[in-house]
């Protein structure tokens, strides 16, 4: 098991993503957009909170399966360029 941990903790096979982005190139611009997002000032309290007179139980059947398929998405993008070989980590 702590062989497992150094590996998948180890500096030079972990993503670490990076801070500063070349200004002018697309992803500075993504970059931009999502910071701007995230000090909006959005309160996520309010976002997530049940609406009044909805059932809990259908609140949270419905952002389950909302999450299932974004996470569906991400999987399979990531499934089609990583393999085990290619992506031992992963």
């Amino acid at each position: 098991m702590a062989l497992c941990l150094k590996q998948v903790f180890a500096k030079d096979k972990t993503f670490r993503p990076r801070k500063r982005f070349e200004p002018g190139t697309q992803r500075f611009e993504l970059y931009k957009k999502a910071q701007a997002s995230l000090k909006s000032g959005l309160d996520l309290r309010s976002v997530v909170r049940l609406p009044p007179g909805e059932s809990i139980d259908d609140w949270i059947a419905v952002h389950v399966v909302d999450f299932f398929n974004r996470i569906n998405l991400i999987y399979g993008t990531m499934a089609e360029h990583c393999s085990e070989s290619s992506c031992p980590v992963m």
